[in-house]
């Protein structure tokens, strides 16, 4: 099974629709290919934030209440004209009501879950990539704290020139850079540091992020904004104030 093959079934895996044979045969591929293991664990991550972050309606027993006697009410047989009453439509009227509020309900919030959804997927992603980078010999492509250096390295290699800054003054050294791949496209990540940790800044082009700001049950704090048509998110292990003065920092920096 080559990475082709590998790739088209990962959806299918992750939701279970696999035979055992071809399972199987994924596993074994995804144990020997970094590159398509990586995408594995993003189909993991976003099935899961789907599943945890989209919105759950139940209907209150009121509602509920309603919606049954107005279904009672519609296969009611009819009387004998001599004591027929001026037929009512006004259960018709609430439930359509009802069922107008509901549908906005839900609308609305799937709206926001997928919104969310996808934020907690970026985030998610993001640190997947920064614990990755920590490993030897995964942290840099290009190291050097010359930006005159790191920002070439990147040309011919992106559809998009990355800013690139250092920030020793601010006590955030430029210590390289390397390709990534983020949010279903290629990124750029500049590497800083702070004493002894690594700071991981993600640049990609594309839809606009909420600027935001999180920690992580996992240690890790991220900070994310959007500059000059670019997408920006920072990972690191720092407190999170440190993290926020290294994106204000940047953002200043930043042309």
């Amino acid at each position: 099974m080559d990475c082709n093959d590998t790739r088209r079934l990962i959806d299918a895996d992750t939701d279970g629709e696999l035979d055992l044979v071809r399972h199987l045969e994924l596993e074994a591929h995804l144990r020997t290919c970094p590159a398509c293991a990586r995408h594995a664990e993003a189909a993991r991550a976003r099935r899961t934030a789907l599943r945890d972050s989209l919105p759950r309606f139940t209907a209150s027993p009121r509602l509920t209440g309603k919606i049954r006697a107005a279904l009672q009410a519609e296969g009611m047989p009819v009387a004998a004209p001599a004591a027929r009453r001026a037929p009512s439509y006004g259960w018709v009227w609430n439930v359509g009501g009802l069922a107008a509020c509901l549908a906005l309900a839900v609308l609305g919030g799937y709206s926001w879950g997928h919104a969310r959804a996808r934020s907690n997927l970026l985030v998610d992603e993001a640190i997947a990539d920064h614990v990755r980078s920590l490993q030897a010999g995964h942290l840099m492509d290009v190291a050097s704290t010359d930006q005159h250096t790191v920002k070439p390295w990147f040309a011919g290699k992106l559809d998009f020139s990355p800013p690139v800054t250092d920030l020793a003054a601010a006590g955030f050294p430029l210590t390289g850079g390397r390709l990534e791949h983020l949010d279903g496209r290629p990124a750029a990540a500049l590497v800083f540091h702070r004493r002894q940790h690594a700071i991981n800044l993600f640049i990609w082009p594309g839809e606009t992020v909420s600027t935001r700001q999180s920690s992580g049950g996992n240690g890790y704090n991220t900070a994310s904004w959007s500059q000059g048509g670019l997408n920006f998110l920072a990972v690191s292990e720092i407190p999170a104030a440190e993290l926020a003065q290294f994106a204000a920092a940047f953002r200043a920096a930043a042309p």
